[in-house]
């Protein structure tokens, strides 16, 4: 697969999807381009030895990059970090023109600016993207101060749906995350959850043959039960946690705290411990990625910590997987879905946010705890981390992402959905007599309502109410219930179905946009939670009146044949395909063959008989 990555920060940059991401695509038998910025983050002035240019071409390990000229800047000024996104994005997005075709694009967020490349190769080439929302707009520019105006922030919040809504598939680094998307309108089945992965060339690397670290204690780091902070030291963190918990264990010398790193709240945190006299407080200075493992491998446990706002319990700090790679007890004072990791790994203890009593408990907890079962915290950690956060683990789920989005390209889409308005708007005119007099026909011989409607999962699962004219009477058993379909389907009702006449009101729904002429058939809703991961993928495009299963033995395919049909339709996508579709329908429905009035009859339902087979297995 072609496979384009956007970001406008790249390696020398410290950045998560960078060159380690792309090399790991590569050797998994993917030809990756990198179309990303002149390097310049997080100081904002250009790394030493570059010198800015149109186009600057490179090859990295096998990776081809290709650097656009910006705005180098990321200080505070909001108008330099204006001038540092927009011109990425535009440079960018010439720059994606002169590119080959990809097969899919990748977009690294933030900042949100970075998918304007995606989108003019959606336009001009057709080009599907993937979207990788790391950081929430506009949330997290309310949260950090760079934004304040209501109604930025509003026009901020319309085009980030617009932007959801326009990327081929949606990835993020949490449930709770999926979760709040869902809420704003982008549908849960389009959002993949794949979790980051640590720098997995910097960490963890120091161990011997049963995972215990080997790095030599470093002389700084004081003689005693070892908690460490590691990273930003800003208002979020909420580190004068640390400070109270310090305070109540002060009369114990055998507990130390060591926070390393710099940032806004630095100067602050380091008075309040001395006004304080906090001696089992130590503040080291930052270091880089390359340089922490030996500190936190030394630590006896690894705190992350953040204040207790909304946003942050969808958030998952990037910390956390380091702690879990480098193997070492974690304490997790962040609510929501950091918290649930941890706890589902059995790495660690959490505690709630702001909280120093409980973590000063939880550290008198650990201290007490025998090695051995604090190191079997880290062996558990270290080990989730390697099944379920690993970049090896990661990169596969973003190849099935990609694998997913590939054959849904924007103009194939588009002309499909053009195609399936103005035919259904000219079906229901050109039948509009006959649909009529079918209606009057069922009404004589139903009663009314005519119309049978009913909900079923449209695109990504989305409900819809889709209508058909009916086919069975009310007939109840002396239960009071309905009796079975076959009893309650009359003469009129097996001349419908077995002519497909009742499929005629469903013009209505690929009119409105809830089917397609072609696709997957919409199921019912209770059969969702039946398919496997890969049978998700016919949820991907609107469901059909006919499909590929349906030209294949119609109501007789079993269903793992008839899904496995749709799937292929999927992966197979393309309009010439569409129309031998609707010419092999018109055949079959002529012929009448493969008809089953009653479908029950002859097979069992999705979930009964995937019920009955997980209850063998």
């Amino acid at each position: 697969m072609k496979i384009l990555i956007i970001s406008q920060w790249y390696d020398p940059e410290p950045t998560f999807k960078g060159q380690l991401f792309a090399e790991e695509l590569v050797r998994r038998g993917h030809d990756v381009q990198v179309l990303t910025g002149f390097p310049n983050y997080p100081t904002g002035t250009l790394y030493p030895g570059w010198t800015m240019r149109i186009f600057h071409r490179e090859v990295v390990r096998g990776v081809r990059v290709l650097r656009v000229p910006l705005f180098p800047s990321h200080d505070s000024s909001a108008r330099n970090r204006v001038l540092n996104y927009a011109s990425f994005a535009l440079s960018a997005a010439v720059g994606a023109l002169f590119l080959p075709r990809p097969d899919v694009a990748y977009v690294y967020h933030p900042p949100a600016t970075a998918a304007l490349p995606a989108l003019v190769l959606a336009l001009v080439k057709d080009v599907p993207f993937v979207y990788d929302v790391q950081d929430l707009w506009p949330d997290s520019l309310e949260a950090t101060g760079m934004v304040s105006d209501h109604r930025v922030l509003g026009a901020v919040a319309w085009g980030m749906r617009r932007l959801y809504a326009a990327a081929t598939r949606v990835v993020v680094l949490s449930p709770g995350m999926r979760t709040l998307l869902g809420g704003r309108g982008t549908p849960e089945g389009k959002t993949d959850v794949i979790y980051n992965w640590a720098y997995e060339s910097d960490l963890g690397t120091n161990r011997d043959s049963t995972g215990v670290a080997v790095t030599t204690r470093p002389a700084e780091l004081p003689d005693a039960f070892t908690v460490t902070f590691a990273g930003n030291l800003g208002t979020a963190q909420g580190l004068d946690v640390v400070l109270d918990a310090a305070e109540i264990l002060r009369d114990d010398p055998g507990v130390a705290f060591v926070i390393v790193g710099t940032g806004l709240e630095e100067a602050r945190l380091k008075q309040s411990a001395v006004d304080r006299g906090l001696e089992g407080v130590t503040f080291l200075p930052r270091r880089p990625v390359t340089e922490i493992g030996p500190i936190l491998d030394a630590s006896d446990a690894l705190l992350v910590h953040l204040v207790d706002e909304p946003l942050f319990r969808v958030t998952i700090p990037s910390k956390t997987q380091a702690y879990l790679l480098t193997g070492r007890p974690v304490l997790m004072g962040v609510a929501g879905d950091a918290s649930e990791l941890v706890e589902r790994a059995g790495a660690g203890l959490t505690f709630p946010s702001g909280d120093a009593s409980a973590l000063a408990d939880r550290v008198r907890l650990l201290r007490t705890m025998s090695p051995e079962a604090r190191a079997e915290f880290g062996a558990r950690g270290r080990l989730f981390y390697d099944e379920m956060l690993s970049l090896r683990s990661g990169a596969a789920a973003f190849e099935r992402t990609f694998e997913r989005a590939r054959p849904l390209r924007p103009w194939r889409l588009a002309v499909k959905r053009g195609a399936d308005a103005a035919g259904s708007a000219a079906a229901l005119v050109a039948l509009a007599l006959p649909i009529a007099g079918l209606a009057v026909a069922a009404s004589r011989a139903l009663g009314t309502p005519v119309l049978f409607r009913q909900e079923r999962p449209g695109r990504h699962g989305e409900p819809f109410e889709m209508v058909k004219f009916r086919t069975m009477n009310d007939a109840r058993g002396p239960d009071g219930d309905l009796l079975p379909d076959g009893e309650r389907l009359t003469r009129f009702g097996s001349f419908l179905r077995s002519t497909s006449l009742d499929e005629l009101p469903s013009l209505v729904n690929v009119l409105r946009g809830d089917m397609s002429f072609v696709g997957p058939r919409p199921l019912l809703m209770r059969y969702t939670r039946w398919f496997t991961a890969g049978e998700r993928r016919r949820l991907d495009v609107r469901p059909g009146v006919t499909g590929l299963a349906q030209v294949s033995g119609r109501n007789t395919t079993p269903w793992d044949d008839r899904l496995a049909l749709d799937v292929d339709y999927v992966r197979g996508l393309s309009l010439r395909r569409d129309l031998c579709l609707l010419v092999a329908t018109l055949a079959r429905v002529t012929r009448r063959s493969g008809v089953v009035v009653d479908a029950e009859s002859i097979m069992q339902n999705l979930d009964d008989e995937r019920r009955d087979r997980e209850a063998r297995s």
